[in-house]
């Protein structure tokens, strides 16, 4: 009877990896037979001519030398001609299709765009400047990294701090380098990450917090009043640097133009002023939570103010550390006394890792709203625990951009019976007053108006991608298939073993490596995006494992030790 049962579980330790893989294949197979390139808006020879002789184009590359030339569709009317001076990017110029007398296609440029001449691609100059992202980039391994040196987690910090090159990069135009460049970082984090989540538990080395071996005089109290100093500091620094950006991205003024249209009684679909192309690509919760901000300073062209926009980014930032705070530090003890100080020491890192994350400031300064996902995903994992509000958060934030809606499988699988009734229930209740909105105010077409708005984001150009920059876009629907996989692998493994859920650690990893996956699979990347995972890797890979502190610990707190032994100081090795 042994024999059976062994091989049993052996099928059983095998499901998750079978039925990911077999979800991988056939979908691989199925958007492979149906992928395509996106074909040319305007005839290449054309789109570049246009591009070439246009007063505006002409303009922005007046005195300048280019060496080569790039033309990518955006959508079914519009071409992206971007002009290269080696591998640096000198101008982009958008050309769109114009239709002639005798059906004769012709073309003319919307928009053209001295890269050159730009002082930073977006947000502030101020953070870009090297001796701040310096500090930051400091601070940030001194609050994930550990001793002794030779552990793999430092290996995780060192790749996680890699990241800021890839903004660098962009800063000077070196656009393809940028992306491949991160797309091997997140590539490398996600498979950890994944690992983390549906691997096997594996025994954490002896380590100690960098930051605590770098202060052995000091007690856990006095560490702990500096580290909330220093919150203080960034937290000043935020939005400073936030609130006083002179240039936004393209992404806030599309939001508030959208949320202007919503106040007036418009779905932004169909219905945006020019300026920003396809600025109604994204779901309507988008348009909806800015329009408070809206009916206080209208937005209608890029010539308005947005800073009530980036004081949403900067103050979202400082939402997402309390976040993570929380996730790492933990709950209350019982009868509402306050955690013990090695539960505040660990909270205080993985919120003070988040703030320092060297790109996100960068990020911040544009006021895009990726920094607002971002405190949406550390919601989430904050309430993972909780299935029902997480449930409702993740709805909240896939109709605020789609991607959490990848993570809403993973949050019901292990449900059952009420619990499962209940979250899909908070789903729908989150869901129900959007789609009444789209109904009202766009009729029954308003949900298709929506939908096919949203279609860009699956249909335009993937040049600005991993597949782009490496001229492999016909292996594209092989990493989306893969992500496919992924999500199915993990859907069955926590079906299996619904305890893991219990580990916020582990479900924090698993959102990581589906929201990288889903980065790397897209059709369009931007360094803005590093910020979805920030605040999950801060409580996953870089979170503390276990508490040793090496004889610091206060011995008032040993029963709390004792208790909590994954909340303890030192971190996974």
């Amino acid at each position: 009877m042994s024999v059976p049962h062994r091989g049993g579980n052996r099928i059983s330790r095998s499901a998750p990896l079978l039925a990911g893989a077999a979800v991988a294949l056939i979908a691989a197979a199925a958007l492979l037979a149906i992928h395509h390139g996106p074909r040319p808006a305007v005839p290449r020879a054309l789109a570049i001519h246009t591009a070439l002789n246009a007063p505006a184009a002409r303009q922005a590359l007046s005195g300048r030398h280019w060496t080569s030339v790039r033309a990518e569709p955006l959508d079914s009317t519009i071409e992206r001609v971007s002009f290269f001076t080696g591998p640096r990017i000198a101008a982009d110029v958008l050309v769109q299709r114009a239709a002639r007398p005798g059906a004769v296609v012709g073309a003319q440029v919307i928009q053209a765009v001295d890269v050159r001449a730009l002082r930073t691609p977006y947000g502030n100059w101020l953070a870009y400047q090297p001796a701040l992202l310096i500090t930051l980039s400091f601070m940030f391994v001194l609050t994930t990294g550990v001793t002794p040196w030779r552990r793999l987690r430092n290996l995780d910090v060192a790749v996680a701090l890699s990241l800021l090159s890839s903004v660098v990069l962009f800063q000077y135009r070196y656009i393809d380098a940028s992306i491949v460049l991160a797309a091997g970082a997140l590539a490398y984090l996600g498979l950890r990450c994944a690992h983390r989540a549906l691997g096997p538990p594996s025994a954490s080395l002896p380590s100690t917090p960098l930051l605590t071996a770098m202060t052995p005089g000091w007690d856990p109290g006095l560490r702990v009043r500096w580290m909330r100093i220093a919150l203080v500091v960034l937290a000043l620094v935020i939005v400073m640097v936030g609130v006083g950006s002179p240039s936004a991205v393209d992404v806030l003024y599309a939001a508030m133009e959208g949320a202007t249209r919503l106040i007036h009684g418009w779905l932004p679909y169909g219905h945006m002023p020019p300026g920003i192309v396809h600025g109604d690509t994204y779901p309507i919760l988008t348009y909806a939570l800015y329009a408070p901000l809206a009916a206080l300073a209208p937005v209608n062209s890029t010539w308005d103010s947005v800073d009530a926009g980036l004081a949403v980014a900067a103050m979202a930032a400082l939402a997402g550390g309390w976040a993570v705070f929380r996730t790492d530090a933990g709950p209350r003890r019982r009868g509402g006394q306050s955690r013990s100080i090695v539960q505040e020491e660990a909270g205080l890192r993985a919120a003070l890792a988040w703030l320092t994350f060297p790109p996100l400031l960068a990020v911040i300064s544009t006021g895009t709203t990726d920094v607002v996902l971002a405190a949406m995903v550390a919601g989430a994992l904050l309430l993972w625990r909780r299935p029902t509000a997480c449930s409702a958060m993740l709805a909240a934030a896939g109709w605020f951009k789609l991607a959490p809606f990848a993570l809403l499988p993973v949050c019901l699988a292990p449900l059952r019976g009420r619990r499962l009734a209940a979250a899909v229930t908070a789903i729908g209740a989150v869901s129900a007053p959007l789609v009444g909105l789209l109904l009202v105010l766009g009729g029954t077409h308003g949900l298709e108006a929506m939908l096919h708005a949203m279609s860009y984001q699956f249909s335009r150009g993937a040049e600005q991608s991993i597949w782009g920059a490496l001229r492999i876009e016909a292996l594209q629907p092989i990493g989306q298939a893969c992500v496919l996989g992924l999500i199915t692998a993990a859907v069955v493994r926590l079906q299996q073993a619904r305890e893991l859920t219990r580990d916020r650690a582990r479900m924090a990893a698993l959102a990581t490596a589906i929201l990288i996956g889903l980065q790397l699979a897209a059709d369009y990347w931007a360094f803005l995006y590093l910020v979805w995972i920030a605040p999950a890797l801060c409580a996953s890979l870089l979170a503390d494992q276990q508490t040793r502190e090496l004889g610091t610990e206060p011995v008032v707190e040993a029963s709390a030790l004792s208790s909590r032994p994954t909340l303890v100081g030192a971190v996974q090795g």
